[in-house]
This record gives C-alpha cells, sequence and structure tokens, in this order.
C-alpha cells in the first residue's frame, strides 16, 4: 500500500512540474507547459533557443547559463523537476553559504575548483573535515576576502550576517567579537582586542607596511599587505 502511495505522489509531482531539466553534455534542456510566465523567464536565459520539433528550450550548459538555471529552479520551487545529471551540475554553481557558528564564520559549498582555490586564499582560513565546511576567523583580512565572495554572487548569508562582514570589513566593530554579533571581545573603552590564538596579521598600511617593501604580497580580497605573525600566548609567557 506504502509502495503505492509513493508512485502516486511521484507520478502527481511529475505531472505538477511545470518545467523538466535535464543537462545532456554540452546543452541545458529543459520541457515545459506553456505557461505565459514561464516562458518570459526561459526566453530571459542566456543563448537560449526553442526547438519546436521537439516542443524544448535548450541552450549551452556554461558557467553563467548554469548559474541562471540554478536560480530558476530555485525560483519555481516544486514546480521544477531536474534529472539526477543535472542535479550535480547545478550544485556547482549553486552559491556557497555563509553562516556563524562559534564565533567564527563558517562556509560550506559543493566543490568547484575555481571557488576552492578562492575560499584558500582567504587568511586565516581552516578546513574542518568532520564537517565539510571551512572555518575563517572574525578579522578585518577574514571579512574583506568573505565581502568580495558576497559582492560576486560566490557566496550567500542571511541579512544580519552580511551587515556583520560589512562592518569588519571597514574597521568599524572590533575583530574579537563573534561572528554572529554581539558577545565578549568587543572594543570597549577605546581598546581594541585581538584573538587570543596565534594568527597571521595582515597589514595593509602604517610603518610596518612602509618599512618592508620586500615582504609585501597579494592577497586576494585584501590587497597588497606584508603578513606579521601574531602570538599572544608568547606576549603572555614573556610577561610573567
Amino acid at each position: 500500500m506504502s509502495g503505492d502511495v509513493a508512485n502516486d505522489q511521484h507520478v502527481r509531482s511529475a505531472d505538477e512540474a511545470r518545467v523538466e531539466i535535464d543537462i545532456d553534455g554540452g546543452l541545458v534542456r529543459l520541457r515545459t507547459r506553456y505557461d505565459p510566465r514561464l516562458v518570459e523567464q526561459l526566453r530571459a536565459l542566456p543563448g537560449r533557443r526553442f526547438i519546436r520539433e521537439r516542443s524544448e528550450w535548450v541552450l549551452p550548459a556554461r558557467r553563467a547559463a548554469l548559474a541562471e538555471v540554478a536560480a530558476l529552479v530555485e525560483r519555481l520551487g516544486d514546480s521544477a523537476r531536474t534529472t539526477e545529471r543535472a542535479d550535480r551540475r547545478l550544485a556547482r554553481v549553486r552559491p556557497g553559504r555563509i553562516e556563524s557558528r562559534g564565533g567564527q564564520f563558517e562556509l560550506s559549498f559543493a566543490y568547484d575548483p575555481r571557488r576552492l582555490a578562492r575560499v584558500r586564499s582567504i587568511p586565516e582560513r581552516r578546513y574542518q573535515p568532520e564537517r565539510r565546511s571551512w572555518t575563517v576567523p572574525a578579522t578585518r583580512a577574514g571579512a574583506l576576502a568573505l565581502l568580495a565572495l558576497l559582492e560576486d554572487g560566490e557566496f550567500t548569508a542571511r541579512p544580519e550576517l552580511v551587515d556583520r562582514v560589512a562592518r569588519l570589513a571597514a574597521g568599524r566593530e572590533a575583530t574579537a567579537s563573534g561572528a554572529d554579533g554581539g558577545g565578549p571581545g568587543r572594543e570597549a573603552d577605546g581598546e581594541r582586542r585581538v584573538s587570543p590564538a596565534p594568527h597571521w596579521r595582515h597589514v595593509t598600511r602604517g610603518p610596518i607596511f612602509v618599512a618592508n617593501p620586500q615582504r609585501r604580497e597579494w592577497v586576494e580580497g585584501v590587497g597588497w599587505c606584508v603578513r606579521v605573525r601574531v602570538d599572544p600566548t608568547r606576549r603572555r609567557k614573556e610577561g610573567r
């Protein structure tokens, strides 16, 4: 009985789908029920053309086009049905997600070599194999890199978290405070606190930057900087 019910639900969902999407080699294929509003959206896809003999829309499976198709699937929700191979291809171009966890930023995304290279260029990023995600401390250098990813559409985040990243990037909030806002570590009485863990600091201006032209390097999302190793634990030991 349960198998019959599941089968009926599958048939019903297929009937209700207004567009069926498959990616076959270098082509995206879309079969649709006629709907003026949907046709208007399909006509906006880059490089699309309608094959009257097969009653389907096709477009080249390039990255820009795939990103538009992925956005279309998100908008249509249950009205879109994708094949398994289409799902795999579209997952690569869907934006990653930035969230707050344990006072840090957590990045999760489907594997994509280009996006992975950009994440690996973020200062102080760490890979968490148990969660298959990356973490970035709430530092100004990290926030600058994350802001670039958000502005390029590579990642998405809740509006309040986007605001948090922007404040950190602009230097309007203490970098040691939690990534979800508030909490210990905020600037108090004009004192700026730093992370208690050893970390790299990316100096983009000031005496250190001016005095070390031979150590300047280009870091994606930060720009030209001089990297300085900061170890608060060593300072505490020397002060004893």
